[in-house]
């Protein structure tokens, strides 16, 4: 145990950045899933996953200095990260809502209009509520992100920000897809998840992996930049989960006829089976 407060004269102190050695192909983090298969499993999330994650937020939702966002979800679930380093790598300020605002919609409303909130990410239960609510037209907030569960409501043309909602599974670095919510009621559909995030790409295929028709039932899978390294310690899991991409573009066969850069992501060289049935068409 090292006391910073009482052992201070022991340390000495330098104004010369760390060295370090770490690589985008370095452990971020390892975090566990739900366990609702009743044996939680160890993601391992790559620095590349976290990094693209960061760079697509900050370009997607024009991220600055001048934001003032909220951090709600627990550390046990990876959006933490999602409302942390965007907005932190920027210059944003995170607000921290206390405990029993939180679990209320009109608190939490009320809070972030006093805090002027710009950007905040709600999971969907606690967002469809916050949308039952009415905002003032000259609130801060200009972006309600959501995710976590399907979303059922549209949001209001009297809103004065978009709703945008959000999909992924923690074997891509929380965030998958994404799209704008249109301020309209569609009839008898949910509103979808959105499309790829940079760097990433879907499918949705059969069962021997071919895509399949536009309003075909067919399971996701993904590829690209953010999958993870695997689970840790279940070798035999990743190689079930994570499996080879048939549709990979060979070396020097690229779009257009150019030929692909050498140093592509092995991710891109994966499938992630998500066994989400779905029937919107893949990109």
């Amino acid at each position: 145990m090292v006391c910073l407060d009482s052992n201070r004269a022991n340390f000495s102190t330098s104004k010369e950045n760390l060295p370090h050695t770490a690589t985008t192909g370095n452990l971020a983090y390892v975090i566990y899933t739900s366990g609702s298969t009743g044996r939680p499993k160890g993601v391992q999330i790559e620095h590349r996953g976290l990094l693209n994650l960061v760079f697509w937020h900050q370009q997607a939702f024009a991220v600055s200095s001048l934001d003032r966002v909220i951090q709600v979800a627990g550390v046990a679930f990876d959006a933490c990260g999602w409302e942390i380093w965007p907005y932190l790598t920027a210059g944003a300020s995170i607000h921290f809502p206390d405990d029993e605002t939180r679990l209320y919609p009109e608190q939490l409303r009320d809070w972030m209009l006093s805090k002027a909130i710009t950007i905040s990410f709600l999971p969907t239960p606690m967002a469809e509520k916050m949308l039952s609510l009415n905002w003032p037209p000259n609130a801060a907030l200009r972006t309600l992100l959501t995710g976590g569960d399907q979303l059922h409501q549209y949001p209001s043309t009297s809103h004065p920000f978009e709703v945008v909602n959000n999909y992924g599974p923690t074997e891509n670095t929380v965030v998958t897809t994404s799209g704008t919510v249109p301020k309209r009621q569609q009839a008898c559909l949910s509103p979808a998840i959105g499309r790829a995030i940079a760097n990433t790409q879907v499918y949705v295929l059969d069962s021997r992996l071919q895509p399949v028709p536009i309003g075909i039932t067919g399971e996701l899978y993904i590829s690209g930049e953010s999958l993870a390294r695997g689970y840790l310690h279940r070798p035999d899991l990743t190689t079930e989960r994570f499996i080879r991409n048939p549709f990979k573009k060979s070396r020097g066969q690229g779009a257009g006829g150019k030929g692909e850069t050498e140093d592509q992501s092995s991710n891109c060289d994966r499938l992630y089976r998500t066994h989400l049935g779905s029937g919107v068409p893949g990109d």
